[in-house]
């Protein structure tokens, strides 16, 4: 089989495995092939470069890590549903590999790895295109029930096992894509009785998507699962205890999870669940034990900085009118001497959080004019970031512009919305679920803030967005007419099948009813 069209892209740091990956690719006349040491010179060209299979080393770990880079790449939809990623690494744990992307084929090639390892991935990958090539078409056109129907006219098909593998992920992935749970459910049980570990995750996503966190939580305490993929352990343990309202099992999994294995993204997560978990002495012992892993690293160590002045500015911010004006004046002194410290560094490495210091500093020196002025223009260039639209709706409070706040705040959850289900997704609905909490302090403004969202997210077409506001507004005590109304209408829309509308209507029963 001839390879010459195919375009592939190295990402690794070590220029002799580059050599010798290049090598083996080319004895399988595969001639587009580019390497690339950094993430950030992969992201440069995969903005402008179409690449139909990318090898990512799992040890390539910045401020952006692998993981994260390529989530944001699949999400802005730089890479094309065509593109494999196939991860480098020892050992399968070794790394996520199994990002949660509904439509990219991911895969683990185990290091050292043969040249018939490579062949049967190039030989895979070529097929699979080929015989799924009007689906692929359809999903990169976003019509996802055509794709769909496509995929099921190819079931009785005579494929092998890694093609029969592919169109059943696709299938599951249309499915869960166009909000019909109960046929995924149906269609995953069977898969996972015989403990295939792709079916089994899917099978936690539909569960998460029903609300059934029992069936989740039971899921993430299987030994085999907390052994193959502790990541994603670490952080979906997490988001659950937040939902199951218990953080004291949440601030159990940060304290527990070993500290060097920590990627950024990680450890942004685990500072935040201390953080409003008021673990203020854990979090001081969580960033000296990082120091001592990021203190050869320039652009982590700004990160490290970036985000340890950051969490105090917010705990200063929350306490201010409660301090004695000496203790806060000593404090203020101490965060600005901290921050001119470190300014060029994370100016240099991390612009973004660098505004966002500045921009609470200027609160702490009661400047709300420039402040506020700042955070507008900083808002118009973050727009697809949850976590730092979150952040600077929770900065409009401070200034004590409610409306901004408010907006920027809906604008954070539809990016969320959009994001895929990994841990920068965690940590931004986390910071979103508790951010809300304190700008919409009393239970009637929360549920007006769900009716008028759901409102919203209907009008710009975000249907099954708008179901899952619905779902929250029932959970909160809403029934009336009108809710139910827009439930069922954005359901019809959204092409949702009765079995999964009357599941949500199940799950979903209010505290309380309220009669219209």
């Amino acid at each position: 089989m001839q390879y010459t069209d195919l375009k592939i892209a190295i990402v690794d740091d070590n220029s002799d495995n580059i050599r010798f990956l290049e090598a083996l690719l080319n004895k399988q006349g595969v001639s587009h092939v580019r390497s690339y040491r950094s993430g950030s010179a992969f992201e440069i060209s995969a903005k402008q470069n179409t690449y139909d299979i990318v090898f990512l080393d799992n040890r390539v770990d910045t401020i952006k890590n692998l993981y994260d880079l390529v989530s944001e790449l699949v999400y802005n939809e730089t890479l094309p549903p065509t593109t494999r990623l196939v991860y480098m690494a020892k050992r399968q744990s070794a790394f996520d590999y199994a990002c949660e992307y509904p439509f990219h084929s991911n895969q683990h090639l185990e290091v050292p790895y043969t040249p018939q390892d490579l062949a049967t991935i190039l030989e895979e990958h070529t097929l699979q295109v080929q015989e799924f090539k009007s689906a692929y078409q359809f999903i990169r056109n976003k019509q996802y029930k055509s794709a769909l129907l496509k995929l099921k006219e190819l079931r009785k098909q005579e494929y092998p096992n890694y093609l029969k593998k592919a169109r059943n992920q696709l299938l599951v992935n249309l499915l869960l894509k166009l909000g019909h749970y109960s046929l995924a459910k149906k269609l995953l049980l069977p898969l996972t009785e015989r403990n295939i570990q792709w079916a089994k995750w899917s099978l936690f996503h539909v569960n998460y998507e029903l609300k059934d966190f029992e069936a989740c939580k039971s899921f993430l305490s299987e030994p085999q699962t907390r052994l193959d993929y502790p990541v994603r352990v670490f952080y979906w343990q997490i988001y659950i205890a937040f939902q199951m309202n218990n953080r004291e099992l949440a601030t159990a999994q940060v304290l527990a999870f070993p500290i060097e294995d920590m990627s950024p993204s990680m450890f942004r997560l685990s500072l935040m669940v201390l953080h409003v978990c008021n673990e203020r002495d854990a979090v001081d012992n969580l960033i000296k034990r990082k120091e001592r892993t990021y203190q050869e690293d320039a652009a982590l160590t700004a990160l490290l900085s970036a985000l340890t002045i950051k969490i105090s500015l917010l705990e200063t911010l929350n306490k201010k009118s409660t301090l004695d004006a000496k203790v806060f004046k000593v404090i203020q002194g101490d965060l600005k001497s901290a921050l001119t410290r470190h300014a060029s560094n994370i100016q240099k490495y991390c612009p973004d959080e660098f505004n966002l210091l500045l921009i609470m500093m200027m609160l702490m020196e009661n400047k709300t004019a420039g402040a506020s002025a700042k955070l507008l223009q900083l808002s118009q260039t973050l727009m697809d970031d949850p976590c730092a639209i979150t952040v600077i709706a929770y900065l409009f409070y401070f200034v004590g512009d409610m409306e901004r706040a408010k907006e920027m705040l809906f604008n954070a959850h539809r990016a969320l919305g959009k994001q895929h289900r990994n841990s920068h997704y965690v940590l931004a609905g986390l910071m979103h679920r508790e951010i809300f909490a304190r700008i919409y302090t009393v239970e009637s403004e929360q549920q007006d803030a769900y009716m008028q969202f759901a409102s919203r997210l209907f009008e710009s077409g975000e249907y099954r967005d708008t179901i899952k506001m619905c779902s929250k507004a029932l959970r909160s005590g809403i029934n009336n007419q009108a809710l139910n109304d827009l439930l069922l209408r954005s359901s019809r829309e959204a092409g949702l099948k009765e079995q999964d509308y009357l599941h949500y209507l199940q799950l979903n029963k209010p505290r309380e009813t309220i009669v219209s």
